[in-house]
């Protein structure tokens, strides 16, 4: 029986075959295209994440585009005043949370969210203003 160490040390020993340098270009080429989608699939990604994240905050923005600048400006205060009942509604979800003595893991997603409802209330009430002006 041949013992497997012989074989490695025999294996070891046999000199380097050059390889043509026509393949090192074609693996190195394949290796950057690869390497070029990957990147270009995370871009895309990225994107496509900021846009999902974003779409909730702009949608304030263009829920009156074809209205007049008064019914714009009618509209904020019932908006608003929802987002203030909102605002409400996950500060009591929050405490009661903190009650129970819930997980991180149950909390957080309350944080993000009051933390986007506030900034879309500011962004709301900058609107609001500039409009008034």
């Amino acid at each position: 029986m041949i013992e497997p160490t012989r074989v490695r040390e025999q294996l070891h020993a046999l000199p380097e075959i050059p390889l043509p340098d026509a393949l090192w270009r074609r693996v190195d080429a394949k290796r950057r295209q690869k390497l070029q989608r990957r990147k270009l699939g995370a871009g895309i990604a990225t994107l496509a994440l900021a846009a999902v994240m974003a779409a909730p905050l702009l949608a304030p923005m263009f829920a009156g585009a074809g209205r007049t600048p008064g019914e714009r400006i009618a509209a904020r205060p019932s908006m608003q005043h929802d987002a203030q009942a909102e605002l409400r509604a996950l500060d009591h979800a929050l405490q009661a949370a903190y009650d129970r003595g819930a997980s991180d893991a149950e909390i957080a997603p309350m944080w993000v969210a009051r933390d986007a409802l506030l900034v879309g209330l500011q962004s709301g009430n900058s609107a609001f203003r500039r409009n008034r002006i």
